[in-house]
């Protein structure tokens, strides 16, 4: 049977959870001395990265389980991304541990009535989605903002990641935006965009990109996205 790639990725980042142990290709590539404390996982930076924006598949496939009535479906892909969420707030210097270590526990503790039968709608799991997705653009945008302070080129990374999180949180929960949201977390990707291709950039440029992306989250975050499923704010953006 064919396994899809989200799938193996999420297996992978349960492994390194439960098991404490890291794939040969970031094994090898860990210096000798470098020892995890007794309960802890070291995961290099280049196997997280291209994790960045994996939660949202499983988020999708969650959905359409669900709509298809496979409630446990859906429960063992919301699991798979809450994994994924816990795997970025386990670095050490997480950004916003707390809110996503909160967005991983409503999920998992969703997934468990999911799986009982006991979810008779899909907008608890939407807006457990929207929160999700907005703890992860806030643990983004103050990666981005950390790394252009000290001219990291990772910054681009984590800019893209806040972008593509705030605007799925804003769709999860419900609302319709506007041009100036739209421009916002356009305008933060495409920067991203330059920053990991290896054009030249500034840290003025992403701390003006994060500052509106910002407002953006700060938006989201007030219309309802952390629990009511209303419509998405910002910098411009409309409720339905």
């Amino acid at each position: 049977m064919k396994i899809q790639r989200h799938v193996l990725i999420a297996a992978m980042a349960v492994s390194f959870i439960a098991s404490g142990e890291l794939p040969a290709h970031a094994a090898a590539a860990k210096p000798a001395h470098a020892q995890a404390p007794a309960g802890l996982v070291v995961v290099q930076e280049d196997v997280l990265i291209p994790l960045i924006d994996e939660p949202q598949v499983y988020f999708r496939e969650a959905g359409k389980d669900y709509a298809r009535g496979d409630q446990a479906g859906a429960a063992r892909q919301m699991r798979a991304g809450a994994a994924l969420i816990r795997l970025e707030a386990g670095r050490h210097n997480a950004a916003n541990k707390a809110g996503l270590d909160r967005a991983a526990k409503r999920l998992d503790d969703l997934a468990a009535q999911m799986k009982a039968g006991k979810v008779k709608s899909a907008e608890p799991m939407n807006q457990a989605f929207a929160a999700a997705d907005l703890a992860l653009a806030r643990h983004y945008h103050e990666m981005a903002l950390r790394a252009a302070g000290k001219k990291d080129r990772r910054s681009g990374n984590w800019l893209k990641g806040a972008a593509d999180s705030v605007e799925d949180a804003a769709k999860w929960s419900g609302g319709e935006v506007s041009s100036g949201f739209k421009a916002g977390v356009d305008g933060a990707r495409t920067l991203g965009d330059k920053i990991a291709n290896g054009a030249e950039w500034s840290a003025g440029e992403v701390r003006a990109k994060a500052d509106a992306l910002g407002r953006d989250i700060v938006g989201v975050g007030r219309s309802g996205a952390n629990s009511s499923g209303a419509a998405a704010g910002g910098s411009g953006a409309t409720a339905k």
